[in-house]
């Protein structure tokens, strides 16, 4: 399925155009990487005669159309059709990058390997630009793919996807860090005011955060298939275990911050045994640290 937050990259900067029902996107923001002249802005555009007669011939709630914030921040907002309409208005180069973006999205959903190739590469841009090192880009991706057997494991054992799988993830950080998501989310706004509103903790956590998350739920995973739990109870009880375990481990032998974060059904088992290597890499990757 086609990721509804669609990031289109232009003037070496990027805009967003959510396709969700009922999301809306910053026409300002669009106006603002284009470079384009003041005559161009969205409040000219929408008195156009053509902007009122797309208006008028979209079949969406008024209110899901467009809108007009003011103040602080204010600006003009847009459904997503209208969006992509103010992009093609502005310039050629603009409208193709938009439709770069999209013929690539829909390659994606004709090729998912070929998505999930582009969405690795996406994000080693975005981790380098961050200033992350190969070694630490290695280890979020080991990270991911062992939290995709962890997700896929709970599942597989009677937890629902979502707040149930959430409240699993929460017990490997209290287990870990001895702090849930939300506690380590606002340690980290305290310092980082600025952080965007939706972050992955895991974006800012150390490498050997990222390895002990990595171990904890790897070990997690086995040890559900191993004594067949069942249920969120039984596999939040298992998960918080094993991240304490550990977290013991780490502290007996040469300790790591309680909360290291930088500021700024069924699956056949063999899919388990096929992460024995990655499991003792980070086993091998905590005891240098």
């Amino acid at each position: 399925m086609t990721p509804s937050h669609i990031e289109v990259p232009y003037n070496g900067k990027s805009f967003f155009i959510d396709i969700a029902e009922g999301k809306m996107v910053s026409l300002n923001k669009i106006f603002e990487i284009s470079g384009s002249p003041k005559n161009q802005d969205p409040s000219h555009w929408v008195k156009l005669t053509t902007t009122k007669a797309l208006i008028n011939s979209m079949n969406t709630g008024k209110s899901h159309i467009q809108k007009i914030k003011y103040g602080e921040n204010g600006g003009t907002w847009a459904h997503w059709q209208l969006a992509l309409s103010y992009a093609q208005y502005l310039s050629p180069e603009l409208h193709l990058a938009v439709n770069q973006v999209f013929k690539e999205r829909l390659e994606e959903m004709i090729d998912p390997e070929l998505g999930i190739a582009r969405g690795k590469e996406r994000a080693r841009k975005v981790w380098k630009a961050q200033g992350k090192s190969d070694e630490w880009i290695e280890k979020r991706e080991q990270g991911k793919h062992i939290r995709e057997v962890y997700v896929s494991t709970l599942i597989n054992h009677d937890v629902k996807p979502g707040a149930e799988v959430g409240h699993c993830t929460n017990q490997i950080y209290k287990g870990l860090f001895c702090k849930d998501r939300t506690e380590i989310e606002n340690n980290l706004r305290k310092n980082n005011p600025n952080l965007p509103k939706n972050i992955n903790i895991r974006d800012y956590s150390k490498l050997s955060s990222l390895a002990a998350i990595s171990l904890s739920e790897a070990l997690s995973s086995e040890k559900i298939e191993e004594i067949g739990a069942r249920g969120v109870d039984h596999c939040t009880q298992v998960s918080h275990e094993k991240a304490s375990s550990v977290r013991m481990a780490l502290e007996n032998s040469q300790s790591i911050d309680k909360v290291s974060i930088q500021p700024i059904k069924n699956k056949p088992k063999s899919n388990i045994d096929k992460n024995k290597n990655h499991i003792q890499n980070l086993r091998d990757a905590l005891k240098s640290k």
